[in-house]
């Protein structure tokens, strides 16, 4: 009998210890998996981001091998022997005569381009090269991925964005008219218009009998006419100086230029051409955005009408997104305000000088979804009253009554 109690005895320690050895393992499996997800190929948890700078950029790594970023933002040098080795696949963009369309190399681009602005290009591509009509394909990346690739951009380009110096050039609104003839005669000493448009100065490539552009980098040198909108100031002048240093993929020349003139030619780049004077108020596009867009872009109002609902519209609620992006467009203080992202981080509706600007972007059909979402565009009269009001600087009534812009607009953001 003692003996059949000892049995039933172990049995139960077996059991008991069975049972504790199963619920562990399976707490390992499970803390394996919330800890080691970021090395496998198991997508983070909604919304979460990396911890450390070697997560941003191992996740990064894995985001640019996942889109093909370096089909064309490719750096390897040729092996063709007749293939000097400057001569690249980037420099001039081309290769034998024949155009490549090639990206700069990725860890150089957060040293010409602000955050703000990467990050809303990766959002909104739109074409910078003149006299071609190419862009970055928009890769409908999610709103985790764009905040991944802005932060590894900017954590590659790191020890070069430290070498910039801290002289910037300032957008002017009324430069002094000898300064400019003082950048007029540099740029036409360099020979700057010889590859870029600024302004009413504007290059077009002529072609041999076959096609060929005689000057090939004139399709693909940017037009300089909005360069302050999308560079980074504090790089400018070390750019137009040290072409070969800044961006050897370029096929920009040398120069032997002083310190002083580069920073003479950056300022006149930066003032050369005026923006648009307004001749669109923000009123005339309220009405638009309240006649076009009320039916869903409002915030919460508990004295509604019966035709609305008073916790707000589908563009403030997660109504077709996975969070509410809690766009108001019923108000001048909701559009300048913007949305909000799936992070929970602020996404300006409006960018003033920048033609990505995301309200621009959605109604004229170049980022999905157009808007008005699910009806006919609106009247190219009122995308082009829109689009004025945006490219000249947005700007507000005299009493803005405190209206917050987000984010302040500022050269190169």
């Amino acid at each position: 009998m003692g003996r059949m109690k000892g049995i039933k005895l172990a049995n139960i320690v077996m059991l008991v210890t069975g049972l504790g050895l199963t619920a562990l393992g399976i707490s390992l499996i499970m803390y394996h998996g919330a800890k080691g997800g970021r090395d496998s190929d198991t997508p983070p948890v909604h919304g979460e981001l990396p911890a450390t700078v070697e997560e941003w950029l191992a996740e990064g790594d894995k985001l640019v091998l996942k889109h093909n970023c370096n089909f064309c933002h490719r750096t390897e040098v040729p092996q063709d022997a007749t293939h000097i080795p400057r001569d690249n696949c980037q420099s001039c963009h081309q290769y034998k005569s024949r155009p490549e369309n090639l990206a700069p190399p990725l860890d150089s681009i957060a040293e010409r381009r602000t955050e703000p602005w990467i990050k809303r290009y990766l959002r909104y591509p739109y074409p910078i090269r003149q006299n071609s009509n190419d862009r970055m394909p928009d890769l409908g990346l999610t709103d985790r991925e764009v905040t991944v690739l802005t932060k590894y951009l900017a954590l590659k380009a790191n020890d070069a964005i430290s070498s910039l110096p801290d002289w910037k050039p300032k957008r002017e609104a009324e430069p002094s008219e000898e300064r400019l003839q003082k950048g007029t005669v540099l740029w036409l000493e360099y020979n700057c218009r010889q590859c870029h448009t600024l302004g009413d100065d504007e290059i077009k490539p002529t072609y041999d009998n076959n096609g060929r552009p005689h000057l090939m980098p004139v399709v693909f040198a940017p037009d300089l006419s909005r360069a302050w909108t999308r560079v980074r100031p504090e790089w400018l002048a070390e750019g137009i100086r040290h072409p070969a240093q800044r961006m050897p993929w370029s096929g920009m020349l040398q120069t032997n230029m002083t310190e002083e003139e580069a920073r003479e030619l950056a300022w006149y780049v930066t003032n050369a051409v005026p923006s648009p004077r307004p001749t669109v108020s923000a009123s005339e596009v309220m009405d638009v955005l309240r006649r076009r867009c009320n039916g869903c872009h409002y915030a919460p109002d508990k004295n509604a009408p019966a035709s609305a609902n008073p916790e707000g519209g589908a563009g403030w609620l997660d109504t077709w997104s996975a969070k509410p992006r809690k766009l108001d467009l019923w108000t001048l203080e909701g559009v300048m305000r913007g949305a909000v992202d799936d992070l929970g981080e602020p996404r300006p509706s409006v960018i003033p000088y920048d033609e990505n600007s995301p309200l621009l972007m959605h109604i004229k059909g170049l980022k999905h979804p157009r808007m008005p979402f699910g009806m006919n565009p609106l009247p190219p009269e009122e995308t082009e009253l829109i689009e004025r009001w945006i490219l000249s600087g947005a700007p507000l009534p005299a009493d803005k009554g405190g209206i917050k812009v987000n984010p302040p607009i500022e050269m190169g953001d």
